[in-house]
C-alpha cells in the first residue's frame, strides 16, 4: 500500500512538474511572439500590417527586441541552459540601460546606432521608448539576471522586481480598459504600449514560475493557512482598490457624482473591501486551522496505531537517525536482548551490544542501505537466558520527502528456529541416522580432503564390512540387525584415535581414515585395535552374539593418487580378507586384483549368457535302487560359451551371490526345463520327474509357488512330474513364512519337496516336522571314503531310518562304485544319484538315455 501511495505521488509530482515546465515556455513564447510581432512593422513595412495591427507594428524597435530578450531568457533558463539565460537578461539589461540614459540626456539613440539603415527606408516611424517600459525592461532584466545567482536571497529579490514589473503592466492594462491615460505613462512621456504590457506580465509569470520552490511563489503553492490565505485575498488585495479607485476616477471625469460624494464613495469602498478581506481572511484561516487540526488528530491516531503494531509485530523493529542512533525500538527487540528497559537501547548507537564480527557486518549493510540499496546481515543476540538467538536483519532508508527524525529502518526477524532446522537437515545430509556416523558423502569430502595431502601426510584406508551380518538380520530380525550396527558404530568411534574420521558407507559397510599411516603394519595396528574393540560379545534381548567385522586397506599415497583408487583398492583388499574367513584383515597387493576380477567377470559372463539365451539345464538321471531303472532326473545348470563350449555353473560362480542374477538364472532354467518336459510328454516318453533347484530368495517371493503353479497349467504338465530341491538354508532367518506357504502351496498340489544337502547346514529336526519334506538328500560329502570313516557310516545309516520312520524318500547323492550302491542298497536307501548311473546329459539326449537297457547306459557312465 506505501509503495502504491508513493508511486501515486511521484506521478503526481511528475505531471506537476510538467505543467509548470509547459507554462513556462508558453510565457516565454508569448513574450518573443509580441516581440517579434512589434518588429514586423518596421521590419517588413508592411501595408497591411500597419492596416491591421497598428497597435502592435508601432512598438519601438529596442521594446520589441528587448521582449524577444526576455522571452530568450526565460526559455533558456526552463531548459536548463543558466549562462545563456543570463546573458540574455544582460542584453535585456543593457537595451534598457541605454533607452533611460537617451531619455534623460538625449544623447544615446538606441534605435538609430541599430537600427539605422533600416529606419532612414521605412514609411512608418516606430514611436520612441516610454520611460515606464525602459524602468520595467530594467527591472525584468534585473529579476532574470538575479535568478542565475545560487541564493536564496537573490530569489527573493529578483520576485520583488517581477512583482514591480507586472504591477505596473497591469495599471498600464488599466489605464487603457477605462481611458485613463495617467495610469500608463509618467507625465507627459509617451505611454507604455499594451503589447508591451502583455510581453511584461509574460515574463514576469515566467520569472515567478522559475523561483517557485521559494518565496511568494512558495507561499502561493502551500495547502497551510499562509498558503489559502495568500491565494484568497491577493487578487482581492490587487485588484478591489485598484477597481474602486478606478471608478472614482471614472465617475468624476464622467459627471457621474460630486468629488465630495466621490470621497464619501471611495471611503464607504475601502470600509467594505477592508471587511470583505478580512472576513475572506479569516475564513480562509479557520478552514485550514480546522483542516490542520482533523490532520493533527489524524497523524496522532496514525502514530498510536503505528505504535500498537510495532509493539505487537514479532518482528525486532528499530528506527535510526542518520547517524545511526536507535530512536525507536519495539517489544519484540527488548525481549530479544533480554532487557527489561528501552533506555538500554534508545540513545546509544544501532548494535551496540555485537560482537566486532557482527559489526563489520552491521556497518556494510547500514553502508549499503545509506548508498540506497538494502543492507542485509545475520546477527546474534544472548537472550536473557545466555542462549543464543539468531537474527536475519534487513536495513533500509527511509523515504527524504518528510519532516521525520527518522532516516533508517532496521527489521529483525528472529530465525533461531529455523536455523536449527536447517542445521538438522544439514547434519541428515551428511551423516546416518542410526549410527550418526558421517555418512557416504560426507566422508567423501573427508577423503578428498586428505588426498589433496597425502604427499606431505600419509593415510590408511579401511573398509569393514561385518561378519554374518545378513544371517542376523535373517534370524533374529532387522531390529537385532540395526543394534549391531550401533555397537559395531560406537566400538568403531572409541577405537580409533582422535582425529581419525569413522564412517557408515551403507548396510553393513563402514569405513575408517587413520592419518599418518604410510605402511602395512601401520595398517594392520589399526585394524588390531578394531578387532580387540570388537571381541566382546554384543548382547540383543538377552542373547550374546559374536561382533566381527572383515577389514580391507589401502595405503595413501602408495596405492593411489585418488579417492577413486584407494577406495577400488581398499574394495579388492576387503574381498580378499572375506575369502579367507571371518574377522580377518588383508592389505592391498597388487595380485589381489586377480581375484576382484575374476569375479566381476563371472558376473558379466552371466549377464551375457541370460541375455544370449545361453542359459540350459542339463538333465542327471536318478535311479531306483531296488531295480535299477530311472526314475526320474535332477536338472542341472549349464551355459554355452561362445568359443568353448558348455560350462560349469563353477564358472559363473559369482553370479548365485547376487540376489537379481540368481533370480533370473532360476526363471531361465525353469522356462527350459517345463518345455522340456512338454516335448518329452509330446514324445510318449515316461521320463518319471524332474528336480529342479530352487533359493530361499525365490521362495520368500510372495507369489513364487503360485507363478510355478500357473506356468505348469499353461504348458499342461502334471504336477507329480516337478519336484522342487531346496536347501536348509531356505528355513533360516526372516521370511520364514513365505517359505512355508510357498512350500506347503507346491506340497499340496501334488510337487514333491526335496531337502538338499542334508546335514551340512543348520537346519534341525524341527524343520522336517514344520515344513513339507517328501524327500531327503544324503549330501555326496558323506559317501566319500565312507568305508573308512565309521563317523559316515553312522550318518547315513541314521538319516536312512530317519527317513523310514517319517515316511520320507532318501536319495543318495554322489554314489561312484559298485560298494557304495550295495552298502545304501543294503541299508534300504531307495534312491541314487552319481556318475554310477550317468553323468548330465543334454535334453535332446534324455529320449536315447531312457530307451536304452540299464547295462549299456551303466557301462557308458
Amino acid at each position: 500500500m506505501h509503495r502504491a501511495e508513493s508511486l501515486i505521488a511521484r506521478l503526481w509530482d511528475s505531471r506537476r512538474r510538467h505543467a509548470t515546465d509547459t507554462a513556462i515556455f508558453a510565457c516565454a513564447c508569448t513574450a518573443i511572439a509580441l516581440g517579434l510581432l512589434g518588429a514586423s512593422g518596421w521590419l517588413f513595412d508592411s501595408d497591411w500590417l500597419h492596416g491591421s495591427l497598428i497597435v502592435f507594428t508601432t512598438i519601438n524597435p529596442a521594446t520589441s527586441t528587448a521582449l524577444v530578450m526576455g522571452g530568450t531568457s526565460v526559455a533558456l533558463a526552463g531548459a536548463g541552459r543558466p549562462r545563456l539565460a543570463a546573458l540574455a537578461a544582460v542584453v535585456l539589461m543593457a537595451i534598457a540601460q541605454a533607452k533611460l540614459v537617451d531619455l534623460a540626456c538625449g544623447c544615446v539613440p538606441v534605435d538609430r546606432l541599430l537600427f539605422t539603415d533600416r529606419l532612414d527606408t521605412m514609411l512608418y516611424t516606430p514611436s520612441r521608448m516610454a520611460p515606464n517600459t525602459a524602468i520595467a525592461m530594467l527591472f525584468s532584466g534585473i529579476a532574470l539576471a538575479l535568478i542565475h545567482v545560487p541564493s536564496r536571497r537573490a530569489k527573493l529579490l529578483a520576485q520583488l522586481f517581477t512583482s514591480w514589473v507586472m504591477l505596473t503592466a497591469m495599471f498600464v492594462l488599466v489605464g487603457y480598459a477605462f481611458d485613463l491615460l495617467y495610469f500608463s505613462k509618467i507625465g507627459t512621456y509617451l505611454p507604455m504600449a499594451k503589447p508591451t504590457a502583455l510581453g511584461l506580465i509574460a515574463i514576469g509569470i515566467g520569472s515567478f514560475l522559475l523561483t517557485r520552490e521559494i518565496g511568494l511563489v512558495m507561499i502561493w503553492r502551500d495547502r497551510g493557512p499562509a498558503g489559502t490565505m495568500f491565494r484568497k485575498t491577493l487578487p482581492l488585495l490587487v485588484m478591489l482598490p485598484l477597481v474602486a479607485g478606478v471608478l472614482r476616477i471614472w465617475g468624476l471625469q464622467k459627471g457621474l457624482y460630486s468629488e465630495e460624494a466621490g470621497i464619501a464613495l471611495q471611503i464607504i469602498t475601502n470600509i467594505i473591501i477592508t471587511t470583505t478581506l478580512l472576513m475572506v481572511g479569516t475564513l480562509a484561516l479557520f478552514r485550514s486551522d480546522l483542516a490542520r487540526r482533523e490532520r493533527e488528530i489524524e497523524l496522532r491516531n496514525s502514530e498510536q496505531f503505528n505504535r500498537l503494531v510495532a509493539s505487537a509485530n514479532p518482528d525486532c523493529i528499530s528506527l535510526l537517525d542518520e547517524d545511526h542512533t536507535t530512536l525507536f525500538a519495539n517489544e519484540a527487540l527488548l525481549q530479544a536482548h533480554g532487557l527489561t528497559d528501552l533506555a538500554d537501547l534508545l540513545g546509544k548507537p544501532y548494535g551496540y551490544r555485537l560482537d566486532p564480527a557482527a559489526k563489520v557486518e552491521r556497518d556494510a549493510a547500514l553502508l549499503a542501505a545509506r548508498d540506497g540499496g538494502v543492507g542485509r546481515f545475520t546477527l546474534c543476540y544472548p537472550d536473557g537466558d545466555g542462549c543464543e538467538r539468531w537474527f536475519d536483519t534487513i536495513i533500509s532508508k527511509l523515504p527524504p520527502d518528510h519532516d521525520w527524525p527518522f532516516r533508517y529502518l532496521a527489521i529483525s526477524r528472529d530465525i533461531s528456529e529455523k536455523r536449527e532446522i536447517e542445521d538438522q537437515v544439514r547434519w541428515k545430509a551428511s551423516h546416518d541416522d542410526l549410527t550418526h556416523l558421517p555418512n557416504r558423502a560426507q566422508f567423501q569430502l573427508h577423503l578428498d580432503g586428505y588426498v589433496r595431502q597425502a604427499r606431505q601426510e600419509g593415510f590408511a584406508l579401511l573398509l569393514l564390512d561385518i561378519d554374518n551380518f545378513k544371517m542376523v538380520n535373517d534370524t533374529l530380525g532387522h531390529d537385532a540387525g540395526d543394534r549391531l550396527l550401533i555397537t559395531v558404530a560406537e566400538r568403531l568411534a572409541k577405537a580409533v584415535r582422535q582425529g581419525d574420521i569413522v564412517a557408515r558407507l551403507a548396510g553393513d559397510e563402514f569405513a575408517v581414515i587413520a592419518r599418518d599411516i604410510r605402511t602395512e603394519p601401520g595398517a594392520v595396528a589399526v585394524a588390531e585395535r578394531i578387532f580387540e574393540s570388537l571381541r566382546e560379545p554384543w548382547l540383543y534381548k538377552g542373547r550374546l552374539g559374536e561382533c566381527r567385522v572383515s577389514i580391507g586397506a589401502s595405503l595413501a599415497p602408495r596405492h593411489g593418487d585418488t579417492a577413486e583408487e584407494l577406495f577400488k583398492h581398499a574394495d579388492i583388499a576387503l574381498y580378499d580378507a572375506k575369502s579367507r574367513g571371518k574377522g580377518q584383515i588383508a592389505v592391498f597387493r597388487p595380485s589381489m586384483k586377480s581375484a576382484v576380477e575374476k569375479r566381476n567377470r563371472q558376473i558379466s559372463l552371466a549377464r551375457h549368457a541370460l541375455s544370449r539365451d545361453f542359459v540350459i539345464p542339463y538333465y542327471q538321471p536318478k535311479v531306483e535302487l531296488s531295480s535299477g531303472r530311472v526314475a526320474g532326473f535332477e536338472a542341472l545348470l549349464r551355459w554355452r560359451h561362445p568359443t568353448q563350449g558348455v560350462q560349469m555353473p563353477a564358472t559363473i560362480q559369482a553370479a548365485f551371490e547376487d540376489l537379481e542374477l540368481a533370480g533370473e538364472i532360476t526363471e531361465r532354467m525353469l522356462s527350459h526345463v517345463l518345455l522340456d518336459m512338454r516335448r518329452w510328454l509330446d514324445r510318449g516318453l515316461s521320463f518319471g520327474h524332474v528336480a529342479i533347484n530352487v533359493t530361499a530368495a525365490d521362495l520368500k517371493q510372495d507369489d513364487f509357488a503360485d507363478r510355478l503353479l500357473e506356468s505348469l497349467r499353461r504348458h499342461g504338465l502334471p504336477h507329480d512330474c516337478l519336484q522342487v530341491e531346496i536347501t536348509e538354508t531356505v528355513f533360516m532367518g526372516r521370511g520364514a513364512e513365505y517359505v512355508e506357504r510357498a512350500l506347503r502351496l507346491l506340497h499340496d498340489s501334488g510337487i514333491r519337496v526335496a531337502l538338499d544337502d542334508f546335514g551340512t547346514g543348520y537346519a534341525s529336526l524341527s524343520h522336517l516336522k514344520q515344513f513339507p519334506v517328501d524327500i531327503v538328500k544324503i549330501d555326496r560329502s558323506f559317501l566319500h571314503d565312507f568305508a573308512l570313516d565309521p563317523q559316515n557310516q553312522a550318518i547315513i545309516n541314521t538319516v536312512i531310518s530317519l527317513g523310514h520312520s517319517l515316511d520320507i524318500a532318501i536319495v543318495a547323492e554322489g554314489i561312484e562304485t559298485p560298494e557304495q550302491e550295495s552298502h545304501l542298497l543294503a541299508r534300504g536307501c531307495t534312491y541314487g544319484q552319481g556318475y554310477l548311473y550317468g553323468k548330465a546329459v543334454p535334453a535332446l539326449r534324455v529320449p536315447r538315455l531312457l530307451a536304452a537297457p540299464l547295462g549299456e547306459w551303466r557301462s557308458a557312465a
